[in-house]
Order: C-alpha cells, then structure tokens, then sequence
C-alpha cells in the first residue's frame, strides 16, 4: 500500500508543478525599449495579447490602429451602429463595428473609391496624420522637425501633422533619438508608445472624438473565485464584462472531438441569467456563445489526448442582437481536451485491483499448509498497479466528449459589451 500511495503522490506533484501560469509578455523582457508604455496599454485593454506573446515588431494594419485608437479615447465595442460605406469591410469582420464607428466619427477616413482598406499597414506618417486630424486645432511648426535628421523624407502631405505630434510630444524616435523614420512600417511597439503618450494628452484630443457614454456605475460578477477581475461597467446604453472575468458556457449539443474538423462551429449557451451581485441583469438565460474550430490535433501514443483549440467570435442575446465575444477556454492551457492524468490513475487504480486480485488469488493456494493472502495483496497490488501505469502512460489519449448542458470555465479576453 506505501507503494501505491507514493504513486499516487508523485501524480499529484506532477500536476501540482504543472507550469499552467508561466509569465506573461515572454517576448517583451523588463529591459525592453517600449516595455513600460506596452506594460500599460495591456492593462488598459487598449492593445492585447496573443496568448502569452505581445508580437512588438508584428506590422499594424489600419483596422488594428484603428480599434486601438477607439479605445484610447474610451470607446468600447458596441454593435449600435447601422450604415456600411465600405465595399471590402465584410459585416464577417471582428472589427466591423469599430470601423463603422470610426467613420461615423469621422475618426479615419475611407478612400475616394469607396473602400477602407482595413488591412492595409499603416506607416508612422499616417499614424501621425491621424493623431494630428483628431487633436485640437493648431499648425504644427515645421521648426520641429529640425533636430531629426530624417525629415526630408517625410511626405510632403504629412509635413505639418508629423510637426504637430512632435509639438505634442506624441511621437517615437528609436532606435535612434535623430530619426523618425516616416516611411517605416508602424509596428505594435510603436503603436504602443503612440496611444499610451496619446492617453496621457488626452485633454489636447477634440472633444468630438472622446466617448461621452455615461458610467452609471460599477458592479460586480460572483461566477468564480477563479476571476483575476469581477468588474462590469453599468453605463446609459449597455453593461460592459471588463476582460479577465470568467463566465460559463454551456455546450448547446452533444460535442465530440473524433467527428469535429477545422472550421466547425461550436456553440455554447448561457442556461441561466448571470447577475451581478448588486442585481443587475448582464447576460439573459439563453445567450449563445459561438466558437469556431482552428486547430485539431488527434490523441497520440504516450497518453496524449485529443486537443481542440477554439476560437469565441460572437455572442447572440434571446432578442438577436449580435455583439463580439472574445474569450478562450480557462483550463488545460485554453483548449478543449481531458484531464492528461484521468487515464493514467484509472490505469493504475485498476491495475492495482486487478494485481490484487491475483494475489488473493495466488495466496489462496496452500504453502506448508498455510493460506497467503497478505502476501500475495501486497506482492500483486503494487505490479498490478505498476503495469496499469505504465499502460495508461504508454498508450494513446482519450477522445474529447462532452454532453449537452456540460459547462467550461471562459475567460473573456476582451471586454464584453452587452446592449441595454
């Protein structure tokens, strides 16, 4: 029996030390140039992460700055806007609504023939452009750009917007202080340092431009103690689920990952209403939650499972209102699979049984006229218990199942923003 449970308690280590939470923004190490204004829009919720990646020289797309920026000056999600100018914005898009918002702000514009682009990368003189077009009106001194070196290059349209940041001090000259580097691609390291000093001069920024929503007040969700945050902004027009709450989901229908392929849908309900603790009602009994499959990868031999990774994309209140729902799956590193070790303790645990049943068996038959069972329990139970782990180790995983109305832990990686 000391054999056993020293197995067993050698699993529960292993599980224990399980590094689930590793450290986040791996790729932006503490002495890294930009770390302190990535550091703050991350936890502003202005820019994200990309699991536990920040991606600081990945390009920005238009889209991309776009969404940030309207966050910057407070604008949340919403899906309260009607009327799509643009040919190659696809009502599909996660960010639909933030750039129908902004045209209707007339926050970036769209192009002559009728399209956005939203794709397309953006430069550091257009972010500057951008930055200049939304702050209050002055002419920025060309006398600014002296001390760059580079300013030649500068497009002769973007002259006077690139001068007008500097005045503001809302620019980003590295790696070298002399060069601004105007035609540069703006990468997500720029763009962090761009909106997080835009935020510290938000004052300068036009007034038509700032969201104006009115915060009647913050409440709080009691799902789980699990939650990093239980916060949820009440405001005039809707409730806003701040990013790192956790809800359940609840699987609509009987889901199994042998019969699942990439690109599947995969929607979860809400069975109850979710409350907040000061009672007000955030998400009605009957919300779905969809989630598209990205990734399948099939059980493998040494006791690997099934893993299904899946991507939320949108939630759909009782009434059809359709909002963005950005979350991932709490558990087992964010993908739908079995817990790794269910198999093996079932093995030894049944191995052990059977192990001791052959010892009984064994120690039933007579030897100098004694009967023993306590030997042979003791000598079957722990090699019965051994080949049972050594089998469940060795084999393949198990399939991922799941029955209609069995729930997950999700954890919102983006405000959620639910329409009064």
């Amino acid at each position: 029996m000391k054999k056993i449970l020293a197995m067993f308690a050698v699993f529960f280590m292993m599980i224990a030390l399980n590094p689930a939470n590793a450290d986040v923004y791996k790729d932006v190490p503490a002495d890294y140039w930009a770390n302190t204004e990535i550091t703050a829009v991350v936890k502003d919720g202005i820019l994200f992460l990309d699991g536990k990646s920040f991606l600081p020289e990945q390009d920005v797309s238009r889209s991309d700055f776009n969404s940030a920026l309207l966050r910057t000056l407070g604008h949340r999600q919403t899906t309260l806007v009607e009327g799509n100018p643009f040919s190659d914005v696809d009502s599909e898009r996660d960010d639909y609504y933030d750039i129908l918002l902004s045209s209707k702000l007339g926050l970036i514009y769209g192009y002559n023939d009728g399209t956005f682009k939203p794709d397309r990368i953006m430069t550091k003189t257009e972010a500057a452009s951008v930055i200049s077009h939304i702050t209050k009106d002055f002419k920025g001194n060309p006398k600014a750009l002296n001390p760059f070196k580079d300013k030649e290059e500068i497009p002769a349209w973007g002259t006077r917007q690139f001068a007008k940041t500097i005045d503001l001090g809302v620019y980003v000259n590295y790696p070298d202080a002399d060069e601004l580097l105007p035609n540069k691609n703006l990468n997500r390291a720029e763009a962090a340092v761009l909106l997080y000093k835009l935020k510290q001069q938000i004052g300068a920024v036009k007034t038509e431009y700032v969201s104006h929503e009115s915060l009647l007040s913050t409440e709080h969700l009691n799902v789980t103690r699990k939650a990093e945050v239980d916060e949820v902004q009440v405001t005039n027009t809707r409730k806003i689920v701040l990013a790192d709450n956790i809800i359940k989901g609840y699987f609509a229908t009987d889901f199994t990952s042998k019969d699942a392929n990439v690109g599947d849908t995969v929607t979860f309900t809400a069975k109850y209403d979710v409350y907040t603790e000061e009672g007000t009602l955030v998400i009605p009994a009957g919300t779905k939650m969809t989630a598209k499959i990205t990734d399948l990868e099939p059980k493998k031999w040494w006791n690997k499972n099934d893993k299904v990774t899946v991507e939320f994309e949108k939630m759909i209140l009782p009434s059809g209102i359709c909002t963005p729902f950005k979350a991932e799956v709490l558990n087992h590193n964010g993908v739908l699979t079995e817990n790794r070790w269910a198999k093996p303790l079932g093995y030894t645990v049944g191995g052990a049984l059977v192990g001791g049943g052959l010892g009984v068996a064994g120690g039933s038959i007579k030897h100098h006229g004694h009967r023993h069972y306590g030997e042979g329990v003791a000598i079957g139970a722990p090699v019965g218990a051994g080949v049972g782990l050594l089998t469940g180790l060795t084999t393949p995983g198990r399939t991922y199942k799941a029955h209609e109305g069995e729930y997950v832990w999700l954890r919102l990686t983006q405000d959620l923003s639910v329409p009064n």
